[in-house]
């Protein structure tokens, strides 16, 4: 991983001082077994194979963070510092926040559950977990149980795919309120929207191996479509969340989603960029009172 690329992960990323594969492979017998010594003494990862990340996701989560997390076959494998990147810039935009206890909701939370997970091990912050796949929910659930995260994360079965967390405020009359969600939404329209690069001198394929149920990596009009549901949800659960909030993976997105925003109406929005090895992701935020420094 480039040093480069290290500095500019978030300054409170463990990740910022990449992981001894070699003491991890030591202390971890299954993430030894997907190793490969190299002739000069290291331990090598196949990014590839997909075997090989899920049992380097599982042990960096054990070693980092104490959470025993198991993946569904075939299911998204989350890459851990992205989500962590994620996790500490809501930190920041909930700094003035003096509560004791914070809210938020994790929109399609995966087999893993990761967000919730983190979110509640690392900050003892209350997570509603929504998701629809019910393989994922058996999983997510396992994981929370697994972990006696119990008191802190709670699983939400939707019904209707089409909506984002209007269901949820329905079952509940509305009462409940949070300070923030998250999301990393399906990126690709189609499959053949996933294989083009934009310029494919200067970004080469992915350096990790594909992973994800369809539905966790493709939806109708990719993940512009699917922000503008979370926007157009937003403007009916106004008083219910403080922060809406949501990952894109790529960077012709912002700008489409930053029109869609003003097109809406809401001036209260900003934006940042998640570092980690060689990817970028960006986040946005919005809020109908609350003002973004």
């Amino acid at each position: 991983m480039s040093r480069i690329f290290q500095k500019q992960m978030h300054v409170r990323n463990v990740f910022r001082t990449p992981p001894d594969y070699t003491d991890l492979a030591i202390k971890y017998p299954e993430f030894r077994k997907v190793c490969r010594l190299e002739l000069n003494g290291k331990v090598y990862i196949d990014y590839k194979n997909e075997m090989a990340l899920r049992a380097l996701t599982r042990t960096l989560l054990l070693e980092y963070f104490q959470l025993d997390v198991e993946f569904a076959p075939g299911s998204l494998v989350p890459t851990l510092p992205l989500r962590l990147n994620y996790i500490l810039w809501l930190e920041d935009l909930l700094e003035s926040r003096k509560e004791d206890t914070i809210k938020g909701i994790d929109i399609g939370c995966g087999s893993s559950c990761i967000y919730s997970l983190l979110a509640a091990k690392k900050n003892k912050w209350s997570m509603l977990a929504l998701e629809s796949n019910s393989i994922n929910l058996d999983y997510a659930n396992g994981n929370i149980e697994r972990n006696n995260l119990q008191k802190f994360v709670t699983l939400f079965a939707q019904k209707h795919t089409g909506q984002i967390f209007r269901e949820y405020f329905e079952n509940n009359n509305g009462y409940e309120n949070f300070d923030f969600c998250l999301c990393n939404p399906p990126f690709y329209d189609t499959l053949a929207s996933a294989n083009k690069t934009r310029n494919p001198q200067k970004r080469p394929p992915p350096h990790n191996c594909p992973t994800g149920f369809t539905e966790e990596l493709f939806c109708e009009g990719g993940e512009v479509k699917f922000v503008e549901k979370i926007i157009t949800e937003s403007l009916m659960c106004a008083k219910e969340i403080r922060i809406f909030t949501t990952m894109l993976g790529h960077k012709s997105s912002l700008s489409k989603v930053l029109d869609i925003l003003k097109e809406n109406k809401i001036q209260q929005f900003c934006s940042t960029e998640f570092h980690q090895g060689n990817t970028t992701r960006w986040g946005i935020a919005w809020s109908f009172y609350l003002e973004f420094s």
